[in-house]
């Protein structure tokens, strides 16, 4: 319902972007830092009806006598049970794993998450975190074609016990349009939910191999291989992704057959906008003449509709967009920090090669110095190496994860969007429906005609407040375990790159320490060869 607004022109199309990162909103404990001092209970929400992707077709919704809903004093009630998303804040929100003893009693919440367990490994969290059920790698990039038409292929592996799949291991090979192909699918299917985000489309390395006919560095290459199947490792672990069709046919397909899948996914989404499209703009279209015909004709207007407000939705879209401006802080100064280890090595590697060719000049003349000088210039070219090393691991470990995470936050940016979008399509339906309930009193004459926009008005707005409330705990649910893993994988980003500049700092100081005997060596002013000096 969402998609026909946007593709209608009814409803703007919004730049979907996702992620919520929060480095230091997180208690060390996995307490809710959102909620208010003094709060004693966690609160969890749950979504209406059945489950979330069991979203009921527009054909088996009932509808209510048209006519009892004119005689009725007041509109109908929501029953006492289904939540008010609208009137929950973002700080309420629950990102805490549920106290065990409230299992019996409370639902479970929608998505589990590993973040807040012990012993998760070496791996992040919720960077490539893969399924036990199915485990998915990406291997073999290969080069097809030359020139403007080159591409790079992939080998997509997978092992899997999910009965669903034909066999328990197998390979397919995938270009990245396919990729593309995949993460487009999930968003459109999965309104609200943060589809983890794919590396750039077209990088500016791709479009000069293609232009020069030079080859993309194996770095490069590697980088991307690894970007892609952290990709797929992170769909395989979602609580709603792992299961989707789109998923098992790029997985499991042939290359004709995922074609062939392609098209008639197109085909479908083609054929159920043209039927539902229809509906919608006459909709729309006629509470807009109906609006103009009550100006024109008498002082009455439409009955106002009091709009449904989402204060959470506004609050995590504000979020987003403050996260995605420091974290990219972050990675523009983190990178300035290895460039620099990297303009250091190349420093030190000239360093060295000036005090070997100061060796060689002073080798006639005085043995002693030139093997002194000689060992000081191998040794500053090792530690050129060190630095060259750090350098190309902190940006692994550090620059990578941050400009991963300002992706990340495109994807929940897209997931708030969705809620958004079916908040407003929402409130377009209840006021659809009020001008039609109107129209009802007014044409009793024309009962039936009435009556008959009464009910596709009714369906419409049932349609719309299933969809978003769908949609709103959905987005509810994936903002919670983003921010579960996203404290584990902040920890562990700052562990190991800190660990890493402690251990390098050691190497480097090592190589120093452990060149002082070899100058010490070197006799001092008036004393004979063999004489050492001290250095204090």
């Amino acid at each position: 319902f969402n998609d026909l607004l946007c593709a209608s022109g009814l409803l703007p199309l919004q730049t979907i972007v996702l992620g919520i990162i929060r480095t230091n909103m997180m208690s060390s404990d996995g307490a809710n830092p959102f909620a208010p001092a003094g709060a004693a209970d966690s609160t969890y929400y749950e979504a209406v009806s059945s489950s979330q992707d069991n979203v009921q077709e527009q054909g088996q919704i009932g509808c209510q006598d048209p006519a009892a809903a004119v005689r009725s004093s007041a509109p109908p009630q929501p029953p006492p049970s289904e939540p008010d998303f609208g009137a929950q804040s973002f700080q309420d929100l629950d990102i805490s794993s549920p106290p065990p003893a409230a299992a019996a009693t409370q639902p479970a919440p929608r998505f589990e998450s590993k973040a807040m367990e012990s012993g998760s490994g070496g791996s992040t969290v919720g960077s490539s975190t893969s399924s036990p059920d199915l485990h998915v790698t990406v291997s073999n990039p290969s080069k097809q074609g030359d020139g403007i038409s080159a591409y790079f292929t992939y080998e997509v592996i997978t092992k899997t016990s999910l009965p669903q799949y034909k066999y328990g291991q197998f390979s397919v090979t995938r270009r990245f349009r396919d990729f593309d192909w995949l993460h487009s699918q999930l968003g459109q299917k999965h309104p609200g939910a943060i589809v983890p985000p794919l590396p750039e489309k077209h990088s500016a390395q791709v479009s000069t191999m293609r232009m020069s006919g030079v080859g993309c560095s194996a770095e490069w290459l590697e980088q991307r291989r690894s970007q892609l199947q952290r990709f797929l490792q992170r769909v395989a672990a979602h609580p709603q992704l792992h299961s989707a069709p789109d998923l098992q046919t790029f997985l499991e397909a042939t290359e004709d057959t995922l074609e062939a899948w392609k098209e008639s996914s197109k085909q479908a989404k083609q054929s159920s906008y043209m039927s539902m499209l229809g509906e919608v703009k006459q909709g729309l279209l006629s509470l807009s003449s109906y609006s103009l015909r009550a100006s024109m004709l008498s002082s009455e207007s439409i009955p106002p509709v009091v709009a449904v407000t989402d204060v959470a939705c506004q609050q995590m879209g504000n979020y987003a967009a403050a996260l995605e401006t420091q974290i990219a802080a972050v990675h523009k100064h983190s990178k300035k920090f290895i460039e620099r280890h990297r303009a250091l090595a190349s420093s030190m590697s000239g360093f060295g090669l000036s005090l070997t060719q100061l060796a060689n000049c002073e080798a006639e003349y005085n043995a002693s110095l030139a093997k002194a000088l000689s060992t000081m210039g191998l040794c500053v070219d090792r530690m050129s190496s060190l630095y060259e090393e750090q350098a190309a691991k902190g940006a692994l470990a550090f620059e990578e994860p941050m400009k991963d995470y300002i992706r990340m936050l495109g994807s929940c940016k897209q997931a708030i969007s969705a809620r958004d979008n079916a908040l407003k399509a929402l409130n377009s339906a209840a006021s659809v429906l009020a001008a039609k309930r109107d129209r009802f009193e007014k044409m009793r004459s024309k009962e039936d005609k009435a009556a008959r926009e009464l009910r596709e008005a009714e369906e419409m707005h049932t349609v719309a407040k299933q969809e978003y409330e769908q949609v709103a705990a959905r987005v509810d649910a994936e903002m919670a375990r983003f921010q579960r893993e996203k404290l584990a994988d902040f920890k562990q980003i700052m562990v190991g790159f800190v660990s890493l500049q402690l251990e390098y700092s050691q190497r480097i100081q090592a190589a120093w320490r452990d060149l002082l005997p070899h100058l010490d060596l070197v006799p001092g002013e008036g004393t004979e060869s063999g004489c050492s000096a001290t250095l204090e």
